[in-house]
């Protein structure tokens, strides 16, 4: 046996024993911000959506379909930097849809979201960087998370658990074409991953049979999808809630650092001279969706960069035309979720660079009053009736009162 399927054969032994779940208070806190943060996208969106829905009533697979969509309606939902995927949107939808449709699951309710987030992270871990360059890894990796969320949320033993994995693992997929078209096309993939997920578990739990060989071969998952199937950083299991970011600032994620430098540079004092030029700089390989002038407003780092110095706030990302002809976008050499800045204005050269991008410090008071005013934006005072019921969902003090209340919001908004 190569030391990839035998990797392939652990994380999967591993990712269905529930009794090794990580349930420390401190990664509960942050699980209790990233669900209100995927309550508020869902209700946002539906707020925003003119249309009817017909997946909100029909079933908990539709309703995972729905709910994962919506999530990312105004794609401000979670993002993970160290597994480059978005895991909440997709996760969550599965833990939400299945606790709202059959309510007798729901004491499950926090122990399928901790392992939703742990498969998803591990998965993409272990997919690794060859993979992301054809699938998209929020739907390939998130369907590892939704279709282990689900079996939690069922209670189903190991072997049924492994069962629902392998049905999920034969049947996932996504496009990673919709990272480069953008404009709302991710969506469904998230979409679509939610729903196998959901699907595959209640499959299993029927008892329909599954593939014993996922892995190897020719046509197994490692060939098939070009996984790595490697252990990063020591360790083949992530906790996937420790390094997933809440975004904030209003425009895509792959500017988030961009944003806050600038911002950060022009509220110095040593930078009062008059602005000459703005270079930005951000990673060579997603340059080009930020370049783009057929894309809206959202990703143009360029564009966003001259409101971010204009107002000296990342959050305040009003047009500033007077400053956009200064502005340098350029791709290079800086990883995933990093940026360089260098200002030149009549008093001198002025550079910073941002290595670790905003959202990931949970508790600081940037943070928090970044995130309120994010979500007061979206739901208004909603959103302090929202963080209650997700404070009693974590404490398990949850009642009837407040699953209708969630329901009333993810359904309706």
């Amino acid at each position: 046996m190569s030391e990839q399927v035998s990797n392939a054969q652990q994380l999967v032994h591993e990712l269905v024993d529930l009794s090794t779940l990580n349930r420390s208070n401190e990664l509960l806190e942050r699980l209790e911000i990233l669900l209100a943060d995927f309550i508020i996208c869902v209700v946002s969106g539906n707020r925003l959506q003119s249309r009817d829905s017909l997946l909100k009533n029909d079933g908990a697979i539709g309703l995972a379909t729905r709910l994962a969509s919506q999530s990312a309606f105004e794609d401000k939902d979670d993002l993970d930097w160290s597994a480059v995927n978005h895991p909440g949107s997709v996760v969550f939808a599965a833990s939400f849809a299945i606790a709202l449709e059959h309510p007798k699951f729901r004491e499950h309710f926090l122990t399928s979201a901790l392992a939703g987030m742990r498969a998803s992270a591990s998965a993409a871990h272990f997919f690794g960087p060859g993979h992301r360059k054809r699938w998209h890894i929020t739907a390939t990796a998130g369907t590892f998370g939704a279709v282990c969320a689900a079996s939690a949320a069922l209670n189903l033993d190991n072997v049924s658990a492994q069962r629902a994995l392998h049905l999920a693992g034969t049947n996932m997929g996504g496009l990673g074409q919709v990272s480069r078209e953008l404009q709302g096309t991710p969506r469904f993939n998230r979409a679509a991953a939610a729903a196998l997920g959901v699907a595959s578990a209640f499959g299993a739990y029927e008892g329909i049979p599954a593939i014993e060989n996922l892995w190897d071969g020719d046509r197994g998952l490692l060939e098939v999808f070009d996984l790595a199937a490697t252990i990063t950083d020591g360790a083949l299991i992530k906790d996937g809630i420790t390094t997933v970011r809440v975004r904030t600032f209003p425009a895509t994620g792959f500017i988030q650092s961009a944003l806050l430098g600038v911002s950060q540079l022009a509220q110095r004092n040593s930078v009062s001279g008059e602005l000459k030029s703005l270079t930005v700089t951000v990673n060579s390989g997603v340059f080009p969706i930020l370049n783009d002038p057929k894309k809206e407003r959202w990703w143009n780092l360029g564009l966003n960069c001259a409101a971010a110095w204009a107002s000296k706030d990342p959050m305040v990302l009003t047009p500033a035309p007077q400053i956009e002809g200064l502005v340098h976008a350029v791709g290079g050499d800086v990883p995933l979720g990093s940026a360089h800045i260098r200002a030149e204005t009549s008093e001198g050269v002025f550079e910073l660079t941002i290595d670790e991008a905003p959202g990931l410090h949970l508790f600081a008071a940037h943070e928090v009053a970044w995130r309120e005013a994010k979500w007061r934006s979206m739901v208004g005072d909603d959103y302090v009736e929202i963080v209650n019921c997700v404070q009693a969902l974590i404490s398990q003090q949850a009642n009837d009162s407040t699953w209708v209340r969630i329901n009333q919001f993810l359904r309706e908004g």
